[in-house]
């Protein structure tokens, strides 16, 4: 459960920082994504797309929903909690 406020590019920089600890990496994927929503992808050290989120480009906290979201989806990766451990 998500219980603290977090920019969408603290969200990235984190995501980004645990992939390279777990040996993947964050790329954004072109062309994907509306207006300001950008959509990421969780690739392998084959070049094997192993996950997928969205973020938010503004310069707000993001919602309560989309960071709940966010931690869910890359929970078998990083997982529980890893938007609080740090």
């Amino acid at each position: 459960m998500v219980n603290r406020k977090m920019r969408p590019a603290q969200a990235l920089s984190l995501a980004r920082k645990l992939a390279r600890e777990h040996d993947l990496t964050v790329v954004e994927l072109k062309g994907r994504g509306k207006g300001s929503h950008r959509i990421y992808a969780l690739v392998d050290s084959t070049g094997s797309r192993v996950a997928r989120f969205g973020v938010t480009d503004h310069p707000r906290d993001l919602s309560r929903d989309i960071l709940q979201r966010l931690e869910y989806g890359l929970e078998p990766w990083f997982g529980k909690r890893w938007t609080e451990k740090r």
